[in-house]
């Protein structure tokens, strides 16, 4: 089962690189000289330079105008199959690349920095065509104007067939292709989250996203497919400003997820004034290069290499927090932050070039978005169990606050609160519970404290569920019901179900209603009811109690 697994690997490490040679890739060596400035003929790069340095880094020799001799042992092309010549993209303004043939006969092919598009393909490599002939390749010679220089002159220069160049191509279209898709993906998911859920992380991590994918667009060298007439060059500039604000906005986006908890601030300071010093160098380079190009580019590293320390002590103070989110945040930054040490220990030169390291980052970046989706779904997850709790604990205590401590129905402020501005007709009913003075003499406040809480049970059984219940204090309960359900909660089911219903001490409880018919707008309707209802009650407890009343016109008049 693990065969189609190991196919993709095999495809993969094919399309980085490792196993070109593996399938008839040649990886070139090169020596290398500087040339006076007025030289750019073909004749002068087909004549040996003064002094060719094959071993020195190529950046040794510093900027300027320079000859190349590739070597390898000659080959002879397939007409059918043809050579093409691959080599990573740098700053240059023109290139020129005599092949040399074993009858003695050349070959020529030139471009310059604004016509790199016709010859760059994904991944930002250079892929030159070698002109097929039927005598063996065996020299390529190059003369390069006005290169930086600041890695190398010509890099990763490697010889294939077209169909393994095909091939190459191909999956490297697949892989860029996919990480489109997943940052895409990404971007709609956060931004709609944002919108409805408004988590600043979010935004900032759709921002970063973008951010990304725009500077995948541009170092991949897609920038040149879509837009032929760009300069090689100034889509070096924009990588090298698009690069520096993916990394603060992803600082920005760590820093809006771990919060205070993990950002002291001393530390969000320095981050601060890290960003500050990140943006400057991208802008700088963008701007300026290549005037003092070897300066730009130590100050663009220097400021990277303090953009990535800041995150050895958000490590730290989220180990030393014991953060719940340590791990999943390791294993989603761990190969991006071991990516950008290694690209910054080539920018520094002190590693070489490789084609693993060039593009190697979009793996390391699409493992990043995927395990921080995870991240950014576990947090959600968290600020969901929190609103939660938070709602939880609102709504208990506003339960509390508005409940009677006792019974657990209303309180009286509640009650008014809840009752006074309902539209439509009411009936108000007051309950007394009959001669409860004699019930807490003889068994005590006890016994009466668990009589009332079971008369609220009681209310609350008969109680309709758009119906208000209230204790108003002492033995007085009340009963505010909607005129629709006068029907299925009237006073005569509540007076039987106090007499049917188990009381402590095995005790008989009756009680007296007293109960009006009318609205509740405002708080002199509310007031008029009550009278009415208190009046009946009165009535209903001078009549002999255990028994319900209604006002009446009399009633009324009397309370008037």
């Amino acid at each position: 089962m693990f065969k189609p697994f190991l196919r993709v690997l095999a495809a993969m490490m094919l399309a980085l690189g490792i196993g070109s040679a593996a399938h008839g890739a040649v990886p070139l060596e090169g020596c290398f000289a500087s040339l006076p400035p007025a030289s750019g003929d073909a004749e002068r790069v087909l004549a040996p330079p003064p002094v060719w340095d094959c071993t020195s880094p190529q950046n040794r020799l510093g900027t300027g105008d320079f000859a190349a001799r590739l070597l390898f042992a000659p080959v002879k092309a397939d007409p059918a199959n043809p050579l093409v010549l691959r080599f990573a993209s740098v700053w240059q303004d023109r290139a020129k690349f005599v092949f040399r043939y074993a009858d003695g006969t050349t070959a020529s092919l030139a471009f310059s920095s604004w016509q790199a598009s016709r010859y760059m393909t994904i991944g930002a490599i250079f892929e030159l065509p070698v002109p097929t002939h039927k005598a063996p390749l065996t020299a390529i010679h190059v003369e390069i104007k006005d290169s930086a220089n600041l890695r190398g002159i010509v890099l990763g220069a490697t010889l294939m067939t077209r169909s393994e160049a095909d091939r190459l191509t191909g999956w490297l279209i697949a892989l860029y292709a996919g990480f489109a898709g997943l940052i895409l993906a990404l971007v709609v998911y956060n931004l709609a989250f944002w919108v409805a859920l408004r988590h600043r992380f979010q935004l900032v991590y759709a921002l970063m996203a973008a951010s990304l994918a725009a500077y995948t667009f541009t170092s991949s060298g897609a920038a040149l497919l879509v837009f032929s007439n760009l300069d090689n060059n100034d889509r070096l500039r924009i990588n090298y400003l698009l690069l520096y604000f993916s990394g603060v906005l992803g600082l920005a986006f760590i820093r809006a997820f771990f919060g205070r908890a993990v950002f002291t601030p001393r530390l969000r300071r320095y981050c601060d004034v890290v960003s500050g010093l990140a943006l400057s160098g991208g802008v700088a380079v963008a701007l300026l290069a290549p005037w003092q190009f070897w300066l730009l580019d130590r100050l663009f590293f220097c400021a990277g290499l303090a953009l990535l320390s800041c995150i050895f002590p958000i490590v730290w103070n989220a180990w030393r927090s014991r953060n719940r989110y340590f791990w999943l945040f390791m294993l989603s930054w761990g190969a991006p932050v071991a990516v950008s040490m290694a690209r910054l220990a080539h920018g520094f030169n002190l590693i070489g070039y490789s084609f693993w390291l060039d593009n190697g980052n979009l793996l390391a970046l699409g493992g990043e978005v995927l395990f921080s989706t995870l991240l950014i779904v576990a947090r959600l997850r968290e600020l969901s169990d929190e609103r939660d709790d938070a709602r939880a604990h609102a709504k208990l205590a506003l339960r509390l606050a508005n409940s009677d401590p006792l019974t657990g129905l209303l309180n009286r402020r509640a009650f008014l609160e809840q009752a006074i501005g309902r539209a439509g007709r009411f009936r108000l009913m007051l309950i007394d519970i009959d001669h409860f003075k004699a019930i807490n003499d003889r068994y005590g406040h006890d016994a009466g404290d668990e009589m009332l809480g079971s008369i609220a049970q009681t209310i609350q059984a008969c109680r309709p569920r758009d119906a208000l219940a209230v204790r108003l204090g002492g033995e007085e309960f009340a009963l505010l019901v909607p005129m629709s359900h006068q029907a299925e909660c009237n006073p005569e089911r509540i007076l039987a179900a106090v007499r049917d219903g188990a009381m402590p001490y095995d005790v008989r409880v009756t009680v007296s209603i007293g109960f009006a018919e009318g609205q509740i707008a405002t708080e002199a309707d509310w007031r008029r009811l009550y009278r009415l209802a208190d009046s009946a009650l009165y009535r209903a407890k001078a009549d002999g109690r255990d028994r319900a009343c209604r006002a009446t016109d009399f009633a009324a008049s009397a309370v008037a």
